[in-house]
C-alpha cells in the first residue's frame, strides 16, 4: 500500500514536471504582449511597432493587450502570474523598477524573466504656448514662492513623469500642486486647456504639440539636447543636473526557458535593427538602445536601487 502511494506521488511529480517543461517547437501559436499603459502613448506605440516587426522572425502573431493602472503594477502582476511558457510577455518600462518601492505590487526586475531593452526617452517640461513663463528660470522662480500656486499635471501618481516633477522640486526647491491624470495624453490636454500650468512628459509625446504651437517646451531633463527639440535647453545646461529617463523593454514570467528568452530577444533585436524602428525613434525623440538579457537585468536592478534610495526623500516632499 505504502509502495503504491509512493509510486503514485512519483508519477504525479513526473507528470507535473513534464507539463511545466517546454513541449514541442516554440512558438507554435500567437504570443500575447501585455502593455501597462493606455493606447496612444509611447509605451503602447513602442510595444505595437516592435511586436509587428518581430512577428516575421518568430513566425506567429504578437497581439498587444492594454492593461493600464497603478503605474503599471496591474500589468506587471498579471504577466508575472502567467505560465512561464513564453506565450505571455509584457512591456517593461521604468515603472517595473518602481512599483515595489511604492507598495503597489510585490514585483520587480528580480522577479521576472527580463528579455531586452530597446530605448530610452528623456523628459521635457512644457507649459501652454500662451503662458507667462518664457524660460525654465521664470517658471522655477515663481514656483519657489512655496504657495503651490503653480499646478503641475502628471501622468499618474508614481509614474516616471510624476517622479521627474518631484525630482525637479528636490533639485530646484520649487513647490507645485500636483494634479494626476491617467496618462501623458490627458495631462498634456490639461495644460493645453488651461486646467494646469505645466506638465512633464517624454520629448516624443510633447514634440507635436510644440511644433503645432499649443505648448512651449522650457527644458529637457537630460545632459544632451534632444534631436526633436534641438532649440530647447537642457536642465544640465541651466545648472540643474536633474531628471531620469523613461525606458522601454520586454519581460516575461520568471522561469521561462532560456532558449525561448533568446528566441524572443533575437526577434526584438532584429526589429531593433530595422529602418522602421530607426524612423520611429527619430520621430519620437527616443534614444535607441539595445541591451540583451544580462545587461538589461544589471541596468534594471541599478534603476530599482536608485528609486529605492530616492523615494523616501521624495516622500518628504509630499510624494505618495
Amino acid at each position: 500500500m505504502r509502495a503504491g502511494r509512493s509510486i503514485g506521488i512519483l508519477s504525479a511529480g513526473i507528470l507535473l514536471a513534464a507539463c511545466s517543461a517546454p513541449q514541442g517547437p516554440y512558438p507554435a501559436r500567437e504570443i500575447k504582449l501585455i502593455v501597462q499603459a493606455a493606447p496612444g502613448g509611447t509605451s503602447d506605440t513602442v510595444s505595437r511597432v516592435m511586436a509587428s516587426l518581430a512577428e516575421s522572425r518568430l513566425g506567429v502573431p504578437i497581439v498587444c493587450e492594454n492593461r493600464p493602472g497603478a503605474s503599471g503594477a496591474l500589468a506587471f502582476s498579471f504577466v508575472a502570474r502567467r505560465s512561464p511558457d513564453g506565450y505571455t510577455i509584457g512591456h517593461a518600462p521604468v515603472e517595473i523598477a518602481i512599483v515595489r518601492s511604492l507598495g503597489y505590487a510585490d514585483v520587480g526586475p528580480s522577479d521576472v524573466s527580463l528579455i531586452c531593452l530597446v530605448s530610452k526617452t528623456a523628459p521635457a517640461l512644457v507649459v501652454n504656448a500662451d503662458a507667462r513663463w518664457a524660460t525654465f528660470e521664470d517658471f522655477i522662480t515663481e514656483a519657489k514662492g512655496g504657495s503651490g500656486a503653480v499646478v503641475m499635471a502628471n501622468s499618474g501618481i508614481g509614474s516616471i513623469w510624476h517622479f521627474n516633477i518631484l525630482l525637479m522640486e528636490q533639485g530646484t526647491r520649487a513647490r507645485f500642486t500636483h494634479l494626476p491624470y491617467g496618462g501623458s495624453t490627458p495631462a498634456l490636454v490639461s495644460v493645453i486647456g488651461g486646467h494646469s500650468d505645466g506638465a512633464v512628459a517624454g520629448v516624443g509625446e510633447v514634440v507635436s504639440h510644440v511644433q503645432s504651437g499649443t505648448l512651449r517646451a522650457l527644458a529637457v531633463f537630460d545632459a544632451e539636447r534632444s534631436s526633436v527639440l534641438p532649440d530647447v535647453p537642457t536642465t544640465h545646461e541651466l545648472g540643474y543636473p536633474i531628471g531620469t529617463p523613461a525606458w522601454s523593454g520586454f519581460f516575461g514570467p520568471a522561469g521561462i526557458d532560456e532558449e525561448r528568452v533568446s528566441q524572443l530577444a533575437d526577434a526584438f533585436e532584429m526589429a531593433f535593427g530595422s529602418p522602421e524602428w530607426a524612423k520611429l525613434c527619430r520621430e519620437r525623440g527616443m534614444q535607441p538602445l539595445f541591451l540583451g538579457r544580462e545587461d538589461f537585468e544589471s541596468f534594471a536592478l541599478q534603476q530599482q536601487q536608485f528609486f529605492e534610495e530616492q523615494i523616501p526623500r521624495l516622500v518628504r516632499l509630499g510624494a505618495p
